[in-house]
């Protein structure tokens, strides 16, 4: 991710993002402005820039000061602890990060407050896929633990998804709904994403958040480099974007900062292990205005628990659903008929229309006109708009593809996603040739089918769409085959 101040300084546009903060007694959204040097953040730098992600290697597991193997007790920071996994002094710039934070005696008063409504979620669902606990970090790099955050160059959300990425996640984005900026949904694709470019990157987290800031081809072009001159290829040793050098020090300087503390001459404010949220699902359109008048939440706490409802309501047509505060969801029934309160957590969260269509649907595929993605080498005088031309796409797609400026210069043996269609494949694989139809049967979830069948629950949201854990006894889910290994399923 490039620096949320030289972006704004690149584009002319005056830099700024929303910090929400949930408080018990109510919610306060505050405008703050970042600039060079605050919080220890020489050059804040933003992944969603790029809008890629990608693994490092982890640390020989020991146990650290005042870590609980069991993650037990009333502190969620006590899990986080309990579950990292990567080598935390594996480089000086992770050093020189954690002492330019602790100038700031608030840092982490600062970063407990910002994360303590999401954090349950967060870290549930890192837990959940067993990642590395760091990750749980990442978000306050990319916003600071705000789903309101909006770059300069339209990144938007807690984990900062380019419009783009998230659509290819899964992420719905239109007139009413903008699922980047849902908690639930984003951390469920951020952890896809994370996956995915796990297995395409060879497991090594350094190199996976490196990825997610600058995108994979330009790690693996820098991999390249390092080969060809026989050097080596982690991530301390690659020739990447000053912002990306500085943006995986920061995660790991942070994630220091949590697993000491006290080393580090600073106070931690614990965050309740208990969830801060609620997920409220109706049958009905749902307005926010008239939930807060009827149970007496306040208007400004809900609209920035929900903050990817553009209009200040759900979709009206069709089911809906209301993230709120943990205790009030039975407040919220009360008021809506046909209404339940659900565990907010990223499986929980669904478009109930968007399933009972998806299960509802034949067995046999109509054609699908998503596109195939092919990949280009660039050659030294390329820019994106002859790329464009040669290609002949769009250049805004082609920039947006790939998580780049329209006029950002390319590097040489870097590799460029092409949107496109293939002709011999319009469906971009997805084809009756490949195509498996799974009969939900009894305790089946998207989840478990999305690791029977070596794909991501974002992909079967894709397919079919499909977005929750309540699947349909005897419902077909549409799963397309990426090679002949399902061929025994």
């Amino acid at each position: 991710m490039r620096s949320f101040t030289r972006m704004a300084r690149r584009s002319g546009t005056p830099f700024s993002i929303f910090l929400a903060a949930l408080a018990v007694s109510g919610c306060a959204t505050k405008e703050a402005r970042y600039t060079a040097g605050e919080d220890g953040y020489g050059s804040l730098v933003s992944a969603r820039e790029y809008g890629y992600v990608r693994p490092a290697g982890e640390a020989p597991r020991g146990t650290r000061p005042g870590r609980s193997p069991q993650g037990s007790g009333a502190d969620l920071w006590t899990r986080v602890r309990a579950d990292m996994k990567l080598n935390l002094h594996a480089n000086g710039r992770i050093d020189e990060k954690v002492s330019a934070f602790r100038r700031d005696p608030q840092f982490l008063a600062k970063l407990s407050e910002r994360a303590k409504p999401y954090l349950h979620v967060v870290i549930g669902e890192i837990q959940r896929r067993g990642l590395p606990a760091e990750l749980a970090l990442l978000p306050h790099i990319e916003s600071r633990y705000n789903p309101a955050a909006t770059s300069p160059v339209a990144a938007a959300g807690m984990w900062q998804f380019m419009p783009y990425t998230g659509r290819e996640m899964g992420l719905r984005q239109d007139a009413w709904q903008d699922e980047r900026r849902d908690v639930m949904a984003s951390t469920r694709a951020a952890m896809d994403y994370l996956q995915q470019l796990q297995r395409r990157l060879g497991g090594d987290w350094e190199l996976a958040m490196a990825a997610y800031n600058c995108g994979p081809g330009r790690v693996e072009s820098a991999q390249a480099a390092n080969r060809a001159r026989g050097l080596p290829t982690d991530f301390w040793s690659l020739n990447l974007p000053n912002e990306t050098k500085n943006y995986v020090p920061q995660i790991l300087a942070a994630a220091r900062m949590v697993a000491e503390p006290a080393q580090n001459g600073v106070h931690l404010p614990p965050v309740p292990s208990a969830p801060q949220l609620e997920v409220v699902r109706t049958d009905r359109p749902v307005d926010l205005a008239r939930v807060a008048a009827a149970s007496g939440i306040g208007l400004a706490q809900l609209q920035t628990l929900n903050a990817g409802l553009k209009r200040g309501q759900t979709s009206p047509q069709g089911p809906g659903q209301l993230v709120v505060p943990a205790g009030t969801g039975t407040r919220v029934t009360a008021a809506l008929p046909q209404s339940r309160v659900m565990a907010a957590t990223p499986l929980a969260v669904a478009n109930p229309r968007a399933v009972a269509q998806a299960l509802a649907r034949p067995s046999t595929p109509a054609p699908t006109a998503k596109s195939a993605t092919t990949v280009y080498v660039v050659k030294g005088g390329d820019t994106l708009a002859s790329v464009a031309r040669a290609r002949k796409v769009d250049l805004t797609e082609l920039a947006e593809a790939n998580a780049m400026q329209p006029r950002e210069p390319l590097l040489p043996g870097q590799s460029l996603r092409i949107p496109g269609r293939d002709s011999a494949d319009p469906g971009g694989g997805m084809t009756a040739a490949n195509l498996v139809n799974h009969r939900v049967r009894k305790g089946d979830s998207l989840d478990g089918i999305a690791r029977r069948y070596d794909v991501s629950v974002g992909d079967l949201m894709r397919w079919n769409p499909v977005a929750a854990n309540d699947l349909r006894h005897g419902g077909v889910i549409r799963i397309y085959r990426h090679g002949p290994e399902f061929a025994s399923l």
